[in-house]
């Protein structure tokens, strides 16, 4: 925490500028009233005081109020920085997450202007959709004219943002979404290609289980768009001018012509427009609304700023977030699992309040909101539990830890909402929805769980963001009237600081690019767990987001992070892994596609980085095992240095077959464990491969276990990661070059070690 005896002038480390700059109060004149402690105080404070509405007596508020001061103060729960700004203040609005409307008429879309402005001046970030906007150059029945299309009103709402967001705590954030279906999606999918446009927003194109399913059998069908206002169907002609084309330019579904776009052509321009600055993301609207708990009260048709939130229209959500590397055991090997669950509950309890305490500057957001309760529960702090109990990113143990992660925390939000209706009341709008139709469960809150960002909240809490990786471990960061901050990734900076090993010379190192594995003082558990963004593999991202997503109500924030030189086969991967596995919506971005970005490594990177093995020491240690392969008796040794798994080797015990092949096999995996690769990832290359001889002398020999020669090596790795240890059993004839038992067949003696032989 912050040294509360400084003034804002004197803070300069960046957790201290964010709360100074955006969380504490100000007198009229921008001078700092109030300390950090003060500013949990009153939130408390604030927030507790709303039980005293449900019949609590004053005791009792005050208890709940130093549960929720302690929980911020100690950084283990904190809510969106709206709510750390507003509470206790008069009309302070909390909530973070609001989706406006944009109906097809000018009164009703400068409405919309007047209700963003308002949101986005007292701190909410704002989401929209423009489907309903009939296109350009469709007729206006009122004066006989013809439309300028969505994009020019979304540059109205654009310029909104603009105007208000230096009177702001932060700046303005908007999502625009526009169907795929919408005539003017061509528009849209190009429409930040410049960079300079539209700066204060994120976009995402709408993508149906249809489009998918079409892109998958039947690509080259043509792509039909749907005009909002007739509902006719059209077809757009590759001739037509992306900037300037009008409905007159379209062709009739049922009389396209030739040379249309398809439906791979529209994809094809997301993925590369996408690659080219990470613009648009994709939100999958079926999976969204398949999960819509409230299908009585509305579609969902639009999202958050960052995704998070799929809202009904003028509803609104505040959102929490638990940095759950606070609850690692002390012995490392796994979470508090009970003190977890209780933070849980008390987070929950927070979030209800949170609602009945919020001002709401719109009534009908109030209406909305106060009928359906929806919180968004999350975490923060994932990347930095996994280095804490030692696992990779990129592993099936970190996709596990996910699914084990989420489902708890759904399950106890869960029941703390169930408990809080059976105290309070569920949620007016509970009739009819899935929780009385499906589940005929009481619950007070329609939605409890979400996974945002969590940019300002996990600074303050001294965590890695949301569930993403690390994007380095010492970054520079741009922030705060473009003030420059290079930062070590907080979990090393703690640790390393609490442990000693992290002086000034392992600091400059790491700044300076030197990976920990190459640094002595650096832990070796913690080196091979610390990965990286740009050192994941783009469907580890989609993996471990998929997993979370399947325990969570909402949706989530994550974005997968490719290095500059990412071809974009790679986009096309990600969004359609992302689609088979059930994510709600995707974004990528690839390091440097855009100028200004808020977030690089610290070191220069002025051309592609490989990865160097580290040294192999003098002495190792390991085990043998014996396999029997089409090819003969072979025996691979698997060997272990400080850092876990070093090399391996294997020998056939009699010539022929292919020695060459499986030494080349064990020189690459030798390299790739000493680079840190894990060995997880080489035991599924590995296992499986198949060879003709061994699959066909199997049939007729039982002792032939493997399928290969590969397979026998991967199946070797995975007995050494599992401590195995063969049984040495005590002879009087121990080989006489390495002391292994011999083992006798036919007269003759045998080390299966070191294949030593000796014939009577």
């Amino acid at each position: 925490m912050t040294n509360e005896s400084v003034t804002a002038n004197e803070v300069t480390d960046f957790p201290g500028q964010i709360i100074y700059k955006r969380c504490l109060r100000k007198d009229r004149a921008g001078k700092v009233i109030e300390t950090p402690s003060q500013l949990y105080h009153r939130v408390a404070n604030c927030i507790a005081s709303v039980d005293a509405s449900y019949g609590a007596k004053e005791e009792h508020v005050s208890i709940t109020a130093r549960r929720f001061e302690e929980a911020m103060v100690r950084g283990i729960f904190l809510p969106n920085s709206p709510t750390l700004i507003g509470a206790g203040r008069e009309k302070g609005m909390l909530s973070a997450c609001f989706v406006l409307p944009v109906p097809d008429d000018i009164e009703g879309i400068f409405e919309t202007v007047k209700n963003t402005a308002l949101i986005q001046k007292a701190g909410g970030g704002t989401g929209f959709s423009f489907d309903a906007l009939r296109p350009t150059g469709d007729i206006v029945t009122s004066s006989g004219g013809r439309t300028s299309g969505p994009i020019s009103f979304w540059k109205v709402l654009a310029e909104t943002t603009s105007a208000i967001q230096q009177g702001a705590h932060r700046r303005g954030a908007n999502m625009g979404l526009m169907s795929l279906e919408h005539p003017d999606i061509i528009k849209f999918i190009f429409a930040k290609q410049n960079t300079s446009a539209f700066t204060n927003y994120n976009i995402s194109v709408k993508v149906t289980d249809a489009y998918m399913d079409a892109l998958d059998t039947n690509p080259d069908s043509l792509h039909v768009v749907k005009n909002p206002r007739t509902g006719k169907r059209y077809v757009i002609p590759r001739s037509v001018n992306i900037d300037s084309y009008t409905i007159d330019d379209l062709l009739p579904a049922e009389q396209p012509g030739e040379n249309c776009f398809t439906v791979s052509d529209i994809w094809n321009m997301i993925i590369s427009n996408a690659h080219a600055n990470g613009e648009p993301g994709i939100c999958f609207i079926d999976h969204v609304n398949k999960d819509n708990p409230l299908p009585h009260v509305g579609l969902i048709v639009a999202t958050n700023p960052c995704g998070e939130a799929p809202l009904l229209i003028f509803e609104s959500c505040n959102l929490g977030s638990i940095n759950i590397s606070a609850f690692i055991h002390p012995n490392q090997t796994d979470l508090l699992w009970d003190e977890l669950g209780q933070t849980v509950r008390m987070a929950v309890h927070f979030l209800d309040n949170v609602i009945d305490a919020n001002h709401y500057p719109i009534p009908e957001v109030k209406e909305v909101t106060l009928g359906n309760r929806k919180i968004g529960l999350g975490i923060m702090g994932f990347a930095d539990t996994l280095f804490g109990l030692g696992i990779r990113y990129d592993s099936e143990q970190a996709v596990s830890f996910a699914h084990k992660v989420g489902a708890f925390i759904q399950e106890n939000a869960h029941q703390a909402s169930e408990d809080l209706a059976r105290e309070r009341g569920s949620f007016p709008h509970w009739k009819g929805s899935v929780w009385d139709t499906k589940y005929d469960q009481p619950m007070r809150n329609a939605i409890c769980t979400t996974i945002a960002p969590t940019g300002t909240i996990s600074t303050l809490a001294g965590c890695n963001g949301g569930i993403e990786p690390i994007f380095s471990i010492t970054t520079k960061r741009r922030a705060l009237d473009d003030k420059e901050f290079v930062q070590l990734t907080p979990y090393v900076e703690s640790v390393g600081t609490a442990e000693g090993w992290l002086n000034e010379d392992v600091r400059q190192q790491l700044t300076n690019g030197v990976h920990p594995r190459e640094i002595p003082a650096f832990p070796p558990k913690l080196s091979s767990s610390l990965v990286t963004a740009h050192e994941i593999a783009p469907e580890w991202h989609v993996r471990i987001q998929a997993a979370f997503q399947e325990h969570v109500d909402n949706a989530i924030s994550k974005t997968v992070n490719l290095p500059s030189s990412a071809p974009v086969g790679d986009v096309d991967k990600v969004f359609r892994l992302a689609f088979e596995l059930g994510c709600k919506g995707i974004t990528i971005y690839r390091d440097s596609s855009r100028q200004n970005q808020v977030i690089t490594a610290a070191h220069k990177q002025t051309s592609t980085k490989y990865l160097t093995p580290r040294k192999r020491p003098r002495k190792t240690s390991g085990i043998t095992v014996k396999a029997r392969t089409g090819c003969g008796t072979l025996f691979i040794n698997t060997c272990k240095d400080d850092h876990g798994l070093c090399e391996v080797f294997a020998n056939l015990g009699k010539a022929g077959g292919c020695p060459a092949q499986s030494e080349a096999t064990c020189r690459v995996v030798s390299a790739a464990l000493r680079c840190g690769v894990d060995p997880t990832v080489l035991i599924e290359q590995l296992k499986s491969i198949r060879c003709l001889s061994t699959i066909t002398r199997r049939k007729e020999n039982k002792d032939i276990k493997v399928l290969s020669c590969p397979d026998a090596i991967a199946r070797a790795i995975e007995e050494a990661l599992s401590g195995y240890e063969p049984e040495i059993i005590a002879t009087n004839n121990p080989c006489p070059e390495c002391g292994y038992p011999l083992r006798y067949e036919e007269g003759c003696g045998y080390c299966d070690k070191c294949e030593y032989q000796k014939c009577d």
